[in-house]
């Protein structure tokens, strides 16, 4: 299990430091850098995202290499895979369009609104997780910001 939380914090600030230095690079705010995207990039995106959750989910489940039951390992597997995959691309993207032209989410970074968008369309109510993804964007804004003044 520890192993498991190591993994996830890891990919976390990796996926995080590259992307504010990605972000430092090419523009001013996570939704510019989201606007400028075609359709076919966003595409990309979120296939790519589905690829990761997909390859983590099988690590974390399958236990690499452990023996369990295939049935249990399945469930889990499913269950991993469906917190994290929205059916419909297109409609993922639309949300999450809809979540970046808010102003006050500009600098909330694209795996959050990935996930905020996902619990949107399984019907949960975001307000109280948007409201923490943005005082964290904010700060998350003044580092940038100081990155790129160095």
């Amino acid at each position: 299990m520890v192993k498991k939380t190591l993994v996830l914090t890891a990919l976390f600030l990796l996926v995080l430091g590259n992307a504010a230095s990605a972000l430092a690079q090419n523009g001013p705010s996570f939704a510019q850098a989201w606007s400028s995207q075609s359709d076919k990039e966003k595409e990309s995106f979120i296939r790519g995202v589905v690829s990761g959750v997909r390859i983590l989910c099988m690590d974390i489940t399958v236990g690499l290499g452990k023996a369990a039951d295939p049935e249990h390992v399945n469930k889990q597997f499913r269950e991993c895979f469906n917190s994290y995959v929205v059916d419909d691309p297109a409609t993922l993207i639309r949300t999450m369009n809809e979540l970046y032209a808010d102003k006050k989410n500009a600098f909330i970074p694209f795996d959050g609104i990935y996930k905020i968008a996902g619990l949107k369309l399984s019907g949960q109510n975001v307000d109280k997780l948007l409201e923490q993804s943005r005082q964290y964007a904010e700060g998350l804004k003044k580092k940038i910001e100081k990155e790129v003044k160095k």
